[in-house]
Formats: C-alpha cells, structure tokens, sequence
C-alpha cells in the first residue's frame, strides 16, 4: 500500500478527490450562499484538471495500475458524480423537495452507472470511435459550470427550479444513452485548424480574464453536451438516407 501512496499519479488522484470533498462540504453548509456556490463549481472544474494529469503523469512516469484505474473510478464517482448533485440540488432543487432530491440522486446514479459501463467495455477490450454517452467528467463539470455562471450573476438560488430540474434530466439522460460524443483522439485536425482553436481559445482566456471564467466555460461545456444528440441526429438521418436509396436500387 505504501507504493501506492508513493506514486506520483495517485496524488493528482487525490487532489481530485480532495476537490471533491471540499466542493460538497461548501456546497452543503448551511451557509452556502452564491459565493460558496461558485467556490464549489470552480473546485469541481480543478478536480476535472487533477482527472487529466492523473493519466498524463502515468504515462509519463509508466507507472499505471490496476490500482490506479480503479481508484480514478471512485474519485470521478466523487468529484463529477456527488459534489455535483450535491451542489445542483443546494443551487436550485430544494425548494422542489422529494421531487428535487430525487432528480439529484438521479444524476448521481446515472453518473455512476456511465462509469460502471466504460469500466466494464474496457475490461472487455471494447474501442469505441467515439464516446457512447456523456462522460460523468462532461455531465458534472457543466453542472458545475451552470451553478457557476448563475453565482457569477450575484444571485444565490433560481427562482424557478423547473429549468434546472429539466437540465439535470437532460444530462443524466445523456450520460447513459448511446448518444456518440467525440473523443480527443477522434479528432484529426491540420496545422490550420489547430491554429484556428488556439486563437480561438486564447479569445475565450481574455475575456474569462476581463470578466468571468463561468462566462467561457458554460458556453463551451454546453456546446459539447449538445453536440453529441446533433450529431447522432445527423448520422441517423444519413443513414436512414442511406438505406432509403439502397431500398430503391
């Protein structure tokens, strides 16, 4: 056990967890107010940073494990399952009592039972082109950005908790439907496009700087939650084209 301890992926492991942790201890305190809310969310997005240098690390170091899968399993179950219904049900689903407490366990859930899913393909050796379903990592991180861009407002709590109640569905949906969701190692882009998304993001970073982090990061999680139920519905209807013409042939 002490190996474990020793190795330098499991830290960043931890430091996710921690985030975790702290983000659904200010999220749940009785004083929890628009500041511990954004506080929360932004925790939340460092525990998505940590998730990445975690793998990063191990691949640098080549120190991955079984041990290590594992234990970056339960801290996203953490960070990118409980902190963020924790934090959505406090933000925005209390108010709606059994009916909101109901909704945040089922984004947990949901969360949980995506990562169950991947954990056993990969057990499987099953390769997928792209992302069957929303990662709990996207499904948390644009809760946590929602929270964040409504805190940035000056406003603690919504005054109509249907909307983040049909969000939160929305979402939990998605993270255990089949929807395609493109990986990084999907994309295959050329010198021009990596230059386009370098300005591009460096235009985000400036204007987070001048205003808001939430203000770039709500409009770029939402374009990727969206993106995947676009483009399923575009590969449908080429499909159903598809055999459409072959049926006429």
């Amino acid at each position: 056990m002490l190996k474990q301890f020793l190795s330098p992926p499991n830290w960043f492991t931890a430091a996710s967890i921690f985030c975790g942790f702290y983000a659904v201890l200010l999220a749940g305190g009785a004083d929890a107010g628009a500041t511990q809310f954004c506080q929360a969310g932004l925790l939340i997005g460092f525990a998505g940073v940590f998730d990445v240098l975690d793998g990063r690390v191990a691949r640098m170091t080549n120190s991955s494990s079984e041990f290590g899968v594992q234990l970056d399993s339960l801290a996203d179950a953490l960070s990118f399952g409980l902190a963020p219904a924790v934090l959505v049900y406090r933000w925005g689903l209390d108010s709606l009592g059994i009916v909101g407490l109901a909704a945040s366990f089922f984004f947990m859930i949901c969360g949980i039972f995506r990562l169950a899913r991947f954990n056993t393909g990969a057990a499987d050796n099953e390769e997928w082109d792209r992302s069957r379903g929303l990662t709990i990592t996207m499904g948390g991180g644009s809760l946590a950005a929602l929270v964040m861009f409504h805190a940035a407002t000056g406003k603690s709590f919504v005054a109509n908790p249907w909307g983040p109640f049909a969000i939160v569905l929305m979402v939990a949906f998605l993270m255990v439907s089949a929807v395609p969701y493109r990986t990084a190692k999907s994309l295959k882009m050329n010198t021009a496009t990596k230059v386009f998304f370098a300005l591009l993001f460096g235009g985000l970073i400036l204007v987070g700087i001048f205003f808001d982090i939430s203000f770039i990061v709500l409009p770029v999680m939402a374009s990727y939650v969206l993106s995947g139920p676009i483009e399923g519905a575009i590969i449908a209807g080429r499909s159903a084209r598809a055999r459409a013409r072959a049926k006429r042939q």
